[in-house]
């Protein structure tokens, strides 16, 4: 079993950075194929802390209701 975290870290359209956490690869890569095709920078880290590491928003996208709220159209 993959216990590795799988993050994604951006600079939306609206300047703020946007750290997103996946449960799976293949939903991670579905969001990283987005960004990258909207023309934003998009990178994979190893790890993040809310409480240490910069993010404008970090949404943890294993979360049905953070999934709900966040609408990736809205940041790229």
């Amino acid at each position: 079993m993959d216990n590795s975290r799988k993050i994604i870290k951006f600079n939306a359209s609206t300047g703020f950075t946007v750290v997103l956490e996946f449960g799976n690869n293949e939903e991670m890569n579905k969001y990283q194929n987005k960004i990258k095709e909207a023309g934003l920078e998009c990178e994979t880290i190893p790890s993040f802390n809310i409480n240490f590491d910069q993010a404008d928003l970090f949404m943890d996208m294993r979360s049905p209701e953070c999934k709900a709220q966040f609408d990736i159209d809205d940041w790229i």
